[in-house]
């Protein structure tokens, strides 16, 4: 027996080992919640430093708050390491992962997911998918309601159309949540669809497109709402998604839409005239791929990309380059290394889901795959519930029985 057995015998059999394991489960929930609610509470307007909005208490207060979340995911994780809970080899390439691209990209928020990731990799994922779907409905509610009573700025973001932030801190949050929080009802609470339901979840949709003028959010909304009903009423329908050639052609989509996302970011150029339309029809999305690939390009474990034009504070005058495009924003921000774990998280997830003939589930992860190639949201915890179960996908716990 080494010292490190030694030592985790010997935590194992104190009184804060005996509690932590009596009511992890509960401890880990809770601190996913407040994790989740300071999170959102602290993605509204009053945030934006340098804007006319910005409340200096608020932010403080509710930055602090993230960070006490922070402090006991860590603790948390040290916890389940000193109990044995983790597998050795998928933690040491957790940990080393985690380091390499924080100190090449200096990006605290791949950090926090990474925390987020390590820690709740013990909780059951039907645990996350509820916690998750309580904050979102939440804030989807609270936030929008308190900017209509003036509490929080309801800001008009675009200069040529009327496009309300509903208190958020952009104009996209509430529609691109709202999909996911579609997703994550519809599954939930399959076993008691209706159509007061799809109607009421429709009319939601057609009012946040009105209020935010989010095309493609708006689009995507409707496809999972299509899906669903399918599901519903002929869930055969779904059955295509098990053939053989399709089910191959699934489990690389990660991969083919990364490279989709590079191959137009190398080849987009202006004086193209199918690719300039295009463009076009996205938003300039093709543009700023390109221009970001020719300004950064490829690293192995990312690099430290100051992005412009995010936010209230961005004026029409200034220089505007994000990248959308999940894929394409992970490579360039953290590396070839962190989108290979992306990639395996991917393809982990659609083959649990098809080892349970999950259908359902993985036709929403289908769409959350797709929406990815055009929003950045494919990784943030914020979003999408399968990144926060990610280490328990890729394992990185020790092996348990999962519902979902």
């Amino acid at each position: 027996m080494n010292v490190t057995d030694r030592l985790c015998g010997w935590f194992s059999e104190t009184r804060i080992a005996r509690f932590f394991l009596e009511y992890q489960t509960l401890i880990l929930c809770s601190i996913l919640a407040f994790f989740l609610a300071s999170s959102w509470a602290g993605n509204v307007m009053l945030i934006e430093a340098g804007s006319k909005y910005y409340n200096p208490i608020y932010d403080t207060v509710f930055l602090v708050l993230r960070y006490a979340s922070y402090g006991a995911m860590g603790l948390c994780v040290l916890l389940s390491l000193l109990l044995g809970q983790y597998r050795f080899w998928p933690f040491v390439v957790y940990l080393a992962l985690s380091w390499l691209v924080f100190f090449f990209s200096r990006s605290t928020e791949f950090m926090i997911l990474m925390l987020a990731v390590g820690s709740m990799a013990l909780v059951p994922r039907q645990a996350i998918f509820r916690i998750l779907l309580a904050v979102q409905t939440v804030a989807l509610t609270v936030i929008p309601l308190l900017a209509a009573l003036g509490v929080f700025p309801n800001v008009i973001m675009d200069t040529e159309r009327i496009r309300y932030s509903l208190g958020f801190t952009w104009v996209t949050s509430a529609p691109v949540v709202f999909v996911f929080a579609s997703i994550l009802f519809l599954y939930l609470y399959r076993k008691k669809l209706n159509n007061w339901i799809f109607c009421f979840l429709l009319q939601l949709d057609i009012f946040l497109y009105l209020l935010t003028d989010t095309k493609m959010a708006f689009s995507v909304s409707l496809l999972v709402l299509a899906v669903a009903y399918i599901w519903w009423k002929r869930p055969d329908w779904l059955g295509f998604l098990a053939s053989r050639w399709i089910r191959l052609f699934i489990l690389w989509l990660p991969v083919l839409l990364t490279l989709a996302a590079l191959v137009l970011a190398m080849v987009y150029s202006e004086s193209n005239g199918f690719l300039s339309r295009l463009n076009a029809v996205l938003s300039g999305r093709l543009a700023n791929a390109s221009e970001a690939w020719n300004k950064y390009g490829l690293s192995l474990f990312g690099q430290q990309i100051t992005w412009t034009g995010q936010g209230i504070t961005y004026k029409p005058s200034q220089h505007y380059l994000y990248v959308d495009c999940s894929y394409l924003n992970i490579l360039l921000n953290y590396g070839l290394a962190a989108l290979i774990l992306v990639w395996a998280w991917c393809q982990a997830v659609l083959r649990h889901l098809y080892e349970k003939e999950n259908l359902l589930l993985l036709a929403f992860f289908i769409i959350i795959l797709c929406f990815s190639f055009l929003e950045v949201r494919l990784i943030n915890p914020l979003y999408d519930p399968f990144v926060i179960a990610a280490g328990s996908y890729l394992g990185l716990a020790r092996i348990r029985k999962e519902k979902a």
